[in-house]
């Protein structure tokens, strides 16, 4: 699926605004109550629970979508998931879901927050050479969160210090959003020495490590992923290499290499992962999210090279000739893959879209989603040839299935509220465009689309509903502004 980032475009002419009768005022909805928003005041840190954890992940989440370029790409999510999810099924104290987000950045990184958020750069694709090196930081940034390395930062700098939790955590948003802004943030704000904080990060780095190391063997990879990894980041930690910013999080010593050397020479050996998707999902970010002057001269470079791995050069070619619109070769490069691969199937229905073959996609695609009817790569793919081809209809039955299990699908929510602007519904329109604004905390447009539908939708339920989200956003609105003056 190859779409263009809408991010909540602006509602269609089409949308019919009504007298504001039935609006709620903007007394009533700062009198909304204020129950939800937790207790962000020094002495709150020591309980910093669970759920108010998830409820700072979300927030983050929020800020994220605005300020940093996520790549809402359903074949590299669902793949950054898979592996994520593998390593998660054998990690202790997991309390709550975890999201991996891929963000347009090559510079090599990966960061982890509070709730389970874990942010991860496509350069980690560009500079990781196996699955097993790649999947060793994402094991390590999980075990950032399980053992709650940054609630107990939270706490270390909070007992020392007069600062508020809002503060710290606005700091370390920060830092993960803006690395350079958030670490000056967080040295003026916290007004400790370098040196505390790094002797602070080293004692959770080794842990981080040992954790890390057990989970990716017991995931079923190569743990020399790890150690390689490390070899690679240091023979660059010398010279001043502005790509790779891992560093920066995570510096490395002598030390630290050999003890994990060590924990991986006790364990047997093990050949690296032989994985297709990840090679397939490397090509995707090396064709895709790389800027490239000239896209014939790739083509012919990748078909050149007697080294490549066949799944990385054959899909590479085949998304390149896409973007050249060669679709007969495209598929010449797409049939010596697997046709029941995910990154094969958003491909070819890619190229069926781009060549107007509407019946043919709609077919392939209704045939794979009843193999995985879970898959969100198949069902939005579905969702959108549905809509490309005047099918709105649908497009929305299938997405408001989908969405009632994703509700914060920015993609899917995206694809239905064009479905339902052309059925005409206007009240769902208004509501879907509504909580499109929620997630990029976009309230005062998020509201407003909320009061629209409250006086276009004639449901007494409905309108109900749309009176208890409205007195919902108020309450995550003051969360938000209460942290976001730390940040």
């Amino acid at each position: 699926m190859h779409l263009p980032k809408l991010l909540c475009a602006a509602v269609s002419a089409s949308v019919i605004t009504l007298s504001a009768s039935c609006a709620l005022t903007p007394q009533q909805v700062q009198a909304a109550p204020y129950s939800a928003l937790p207790d962000l005041g020094t002495a709150g840190v020591l309980g910093l629970t669970v759920q108010k954890e998830q409820q700072l992940g979300e927030f983050f989440m929020r800020a994220a979508r605005g300020m940093m370029p996520i790549i809402d790409d359903p074949v590299m999510d669902e793949y950054l998931n898979s592996v994520g999810n593998k390593l998660l099924l054998h990690a202790n104290n997991v309390n709550f879901p975890f999201e991996f987000f891929l963000v347009n950045d090559t510079t090599l990184n990966a960061s982890a927050f509070l709730g389970g958020k874990v942010r991860v750069n496509t350069g980690l694709f560009i500079y990781s050479q196996t699955e097993d090196e790649f999947a060793s930081v994402l094991a390590h940034e999980i075990s950032h969160v399980t053992q709650r390395h940054i609630a107990r930062f939270l706490e270390s700098q909070v007992r020392r210090s007069t600062m508020t939790v809002a503060s710290v955590i606005g700091a370390i948003a920060m830092s993960i959003i803006n690395p350079t802004m958030g670490m000056a943030a967080m040295s003026t704000a916290m007004g400790v020495s370098m040196q505390s904080r790094i002797d602070f990060t080293r004692d959770n780095e080794y842990e981080a490590d040992r954790i890390g190391l057990d989970l990716l063997y017991q995931a079923g990879f190569n743990p020399e992923g790890m150690t390689d990894m490390f070899r690679h980041l240091l023979s660059m930690q010398g010279s001043i290499n502005p790509a790779f910013t891992l560093l920066i999080d995570h510096p490395l010593s002598e030390i630290r290499i050999a003890e994990a050397q060590n924990r991986v020479q006790q364990l047997p050996k093990r050949k690296n992962s032989t994985n297709p998707d990840f090679y397939l999902a490397k090509a995707r970010v090396d064709v895709r999210y790389v800027k490239h002057d000239d896209l014939n001269a790739l083509l012919a470079g990748i078909i050149a090279d007697p080294n490549l791995n066949s799944y990385y050069k054959n899909y590479a070619a085949a998304l390149i000739c896409h973007a050249l619109k060669d679709y007969s070769k495209a598929n010449s490069f797409l049939e010596k893959l697997p046709a029941d691969n995910l990154f094969v199937i958003d491909l070819r229905a890619d190229l069926n879209l781009a060549q107007k073959n509407y019946a043919k996609a709609i077919s392939a695609l209704q045939s794979a989603l009843k193999k995985r009817p879970r898959s969100a790569v198949i069902t939005l793919n579905l969702a959108n040839t549905y809509l490309q081809s005047g099918r709105a209809q649908n497009c929305v039955d299938l997405l408001e299935n989908f969405t009632d299990r994703h509700p914060n699908h920015i993609l899917a929510l995206d694809l239905l509220s064009q479905a339902y602007a052309k059925t005409g519904d206007q009240c769902s329109l208004l509501q879907s465009r509504g909580e499109l604004f929620a997630l990029y905390a976009n309230y005062g447009k998020s509201i407003y689309m909320f009061n629209q539908a409250l006086n276009t939708c004639s449901n007494n339920l409905i309108q109900e509903r749309i009176k208890a989200r409205v007195a919902q956003l108020a309450n995550q609105r003051a969360f938000d502004e209460a942290l976001n003056k730390s940040m």
